[in-house]
């Protein structure tokens, strides 16, 4: 909901509120002062009566007249009431009070009446005016009323509408140019308020106007000031990192100096005490190299030895290999002479099986020969078993020799694998040779070198003195390096800190820098 609507319903329900409670003042004051007209005009009446309780009706006037004796109507104007008796209330006030009695609900045979009350000597005078006719007429003055009010209402809406419409347009437009302003928008030009006005819709535009005049010239003041510090920051970031990495390298290079000044004074120092240990290295290196030489000749004497015994192993070997191969020939012969057996055997049972066909004929031809052939078919029998059994014998011959060709054969390959074992070994019995050969010639390298180096190590004795006092007087020097370059080092790193922290503060200037620039650049100037 907008604040025009705001407003109408604000005006319109306040509106409503006074016009209700106005009404209800009105009709109550008008009720009041109606039963105070009432009371009024019904003591007149009491008073006026003369004897006759119908005047009032003979004139017109719907006011009732009665008389009571004691506490008994004996006269009255209404219809029916007369010898009813008057309420408890009534009798106590006026009877025994003997005070005057007003009453703004009075109930005479099932009707509602304004009555008063007034004591005389015989009893009580009534005068009373029906609630109907009163109720009618207050219902008509507050149907006037309520009429009054709703039109005044609409009257006084029209105008909360026309009013809340044109402070409500202000406010929208206050608030649109507030809207632009939190967009970041400081090139747009508002219109001008009024700064002597009192109405606060004309401040508010005022105030707005003005804020977008001041950020302008705020935003537009901190924007150069900023480009100009980030500038400067950016330059002074520069050199300062030009500062550092320079100051960096002299310290490394400062480092660098110190930590070879004083591995230089070590090793001087450890180089003087290196040459005395070399000279009793160089003692012992002529008493190794004697050694060395007896060594070397006894390596060749055993060299000697050893290639005498590869001779006799290499010869061993060309032996064996003569044998493998006899073995392997007598193994090739042995098969041929199978072959021939097993051929030998096929050819057997080519006629065992021939035979028995023979004898199996000689069997038919027998039977139907009959008596005459009979022992023809038992000398047929015995030829059939005989072919059997050559049959079965060639058989297991056969066998036999395919087992023996079988073994022959696994023997060929035993012989052709042990041949080339005896192959490889040769091979490698000539390479052991080869490289004992080769080991006698280095042998006699070393034994050379040794003598060489012996006389190296008799001209070093001499080199040495002289490079221990050269060592001495660089390990004096290096010292005195040592200690300037520490306290050199112990400067430049002070200044490396600081121009550090300098460079930290740049960095965060920078942050700043920019992130100023960020919230500036947010307006559009």
């Amino acid at each position: 909901m907008n604040i025009k609507l705001k407003l109408i319903m604000l005006e319109l329900l306040s509106l409503l509120a006074f016009s209700v409670i106005l009404i209800a003042g009105s009709l109550f004051l008008s009720v009041e002062e109606m039963n105070v007209r009432i009371e009024e005009t019904l003591r007149t009446a009491v008073h006026g009566y003369h004897g006759d309780a119908f005047y009032l009706k003979d004139q017109g006037e719907n006011i009732d007249i009665t008389v009571f004796e004691g506490d008994t109507r004996i006269e009255s104007s209404i219809e029916g009431a007369v010898g009813t008796k008057a309420s408890e209330k009534v009798i106590e006030e006026v009877l025994h009070g003997q005070r005057t009695y007003f009453d703004t609900d009075i109930n005479i045979n099932g009707e509602e009446y304004y009555g008063y009350y007034m004591p005389i000597e015989s009893g009580m005078l009534f005068a009373g005016k029906p609630k109907a006719a009163v109720a009618a007429f207050i219902r008509n003055c507050l149907l006037i009323q309520i009429g009054i009010g709703a039109a005044a209402y609409v009257v006084c809406a029209v105008i909360a509408a026309v009013i809340s419409s044109s402070i409500s347009k202000r406010i929208h437009h206050s608030a649109g140019c507030l809207e632009i302003l939190a967009d970041g928008d400081l090139s747009r030009q508002f219109p001008e308020a009024r700064a002597d006005s009192r109405d606060e819709t004309d401040i508010i535009a005022h105030a707005v106007s003005a804020l977008q005049v001041q950020l302008k010239e705020i935003v537009t003041s901190i924007s150069s000031e900023s480009s100009q510090l980030n500038d400067s920051n950016n330059e002074f970031t520069e050199k300062f990192s030009v500062l550092a990495r320079s100051v960096t390298n002299i310290n490394e290079a400062v480092e660098e100096i110190a930590r070879g000044s004083d591995s230089q004074a070590q090793e001087t120092s450890s180089a003087s005490q290196k040459i005395a240990e070399m000279a009793d290295v160089i003692e012992q290196n002529t008493s190794n190299v004697s050694n060395l030489e007896h060594a070397a000749e006894h390596m060749s004497d055993l060299s000697k030895q050893t290639n005498n015994t590869l001779t006799d192993l290499i010869a061993m070997n060309e032996t064996t290999t003569a044998n493998i191969a006899t073995v392997s020939r007598q193994t090739d012969a042995t098969n041929t002479s199978a072959e021939n057996i097993k051929n030998a055997v096929q050819v057997i049972q080519t006629i065992a099986e021939q035979t028995n066909l023979l004898s199996l004929n000689a069997s038919i031809e027998a039977a139907r020969a009959g008596e005459a052939g009979r022992g023809f078919a038992v000398v047929a029998e015995e030829i059939r078993k005989l072919a059997e059994d050559s049959s079965s014998s060639a058989d297991e011959i056969e066998a036999t020799v395919q087992d023996l060709l079988t073994n022959s054969s696994i023997s060929v390959e035993k012989m052709s694998e042990v041949s080339q074992d005896a192959a490889e070994q040769r091979e490698k019995l000539q390479n052991t040779r080869r490289g004992f050969e080769a080991l006698m010639e280095g042998i006699q390298s070393v034994y050379a070198a040794s003598k060489n180096i012996y006389e190296q190590t008799l001209r070093l004795e001499d080199q040495k003195n002289t490079i221990h006092n050269v060592v001495q007087q660089l390990a004096a020097i290096s010292e005195e390096n040592a200690a300037t370059t520490q306290k050199t080092s112990v400067s430049m790193q002070e200044l490396s800190s600081t121009i550090e922290s300098c460079r930290e503060e740049t960095v965060v200037l920078a942050e700043l820098s920019e992130a100023l620039n960020q919230q500036t650049n947010r307006f559009k100037l």
